[in-house]
């Protein structure tokens, strides 16, 4: 008797997930998941349409990820601190996870995926709810100059800056985002 493998839309997406964090974005291809799942290109097509749906698919899980993470760092917190900690959750998180940043750096090319765009817009959500318009900081601002900081992180550009002082001047960065009167008086 043949034992069968039941294949499903988690497992799909775990083993994409797998595929990234070992080989790389780039190696992310629908014959190589199908290698890894042991079944026939044919058989994924019944779980996802494309490669891009597909990484819309594991960005989404993974962003969910974040927005959990989220949510347990900025619990009883409120205004700069609650701000601060959720950029610094997000930083960290796309900062240990490669193939994040790299899908989300790829998001003109994802316009029309409803997964992760789901997701991006329940923590934009998230952020416009900390600040609570007591400083008026774009959420927009706020998590591009986060991507920004990450991208320039990962290219070693600033090899010249200690760990300790690129996280002072990444906070001294949001905290000019977040108000900037207070940072013109330090």
């Amino acid at each position: 008797m043949t034992i069968r493998k039941t294949l499903t839309l988690d497992k799909v997406l775990d083993a994409a997930s797998e595929l990234i964090d070992e080989k790389g974005l780039s190696y992310l291809t629908m014959p190589h998941l199908a290698t890894a799942l042991h079944v026939r290109s044919q058989s994924l097509y019944y779980y996802v349409s494309n490669r891009r749906e597909l990484l819309s698919l594991v960005a989404a899980k993974r962003l969910r990820s974040l927005r959990e993470k989220l949510m347990h760092s900025i619990l009883g917190l409120s205004g700069k601190d609650a701000l601060l900690k959720f950029a610094d959750v997000t930083r960290d998180f796309l900062l240990q996870d490669k193939a994040m940043s790299s899908i989300v750096y790829s998001l003109n090319e994802m316009k029309p995926e409803i997964a992760i765009n789901d997701e991006i817009q329940k923590i934009i959500e998230m952020g416009r709810q900390l600040d609570g318009h007591k400083h008026n900081v774009s959420v927009h601002v706020l998590l591009g100059a986060v991507l920004g900081y990450v991208f320039f992180d990962r290219s070693d550009m600033f090899t010249d800056e200690s760990k300790e002082e690129a996280n002072q001047n990444y906070h001294d960065m949001i905290l000019r985002l977040v108000d900037p009167q207070a940072a013109e008086v330090v």
